[in-house]
């Protein structure tokens, strides 16, 4: 199996993980800096008061909301390079190279929002289900 069909199946199996995703579950906030610029500062207060609520509610599902984002985005990178084509004109590069790294960017603030919420825990003692 080459690389390509590899990294399909991978999105193909990450798109059912975040399709499996609890029932009942709520959307996980995040409000980019350029959205939050956007904002007055009261707005502003309360965007990130509600992401910070709803990560300490449940940190775990949402780090993993934020793994799995950080995963297909990068996914999609790597699938666009192997797919990209010789006889693209140079406008139509720059808006490829300006589309992969916004995607990049996307997958490195999810891997460090994971991180900030895992880093976040204080009681680090197993949660009993229920």
């Amino acid at each position: 199996m080459d690389t390509m069909q590899n990294i399909e199946r991978a999105l193909a199996e990450l798109d059912l993980a975040v399709g499996s995703a609890k029932p009942d579950r709520r959307a996980v906030p995040f409000y980019g800096p350029t959205l939050l610029a956007s904002m007055n500062e009261k707005d502003q207060a309360m965007a990130l008061h509600a992401e910070q609520a709803r990560y300490q509610e449940d940190p775990e599902e949402s780090a993993v909301h934020f793994c799995l984002t950080a995963a297909i985005s990068l996914l999609e990178v790597s699938q666009v390079l192997l797919k990209q084509s010789a006889a693209m004109t140079p406008q139509e590069r720059e808006r490829q190279w300006k589309t992969l790294v916004v995607y990049t960017k996307t997958a490195g603030r999810s891997a460090y929002r994971a991180a900030s919420i895992l880093a976040d825990q204080k009681d680090y003692e197993p949660v009993p289900p229920g």
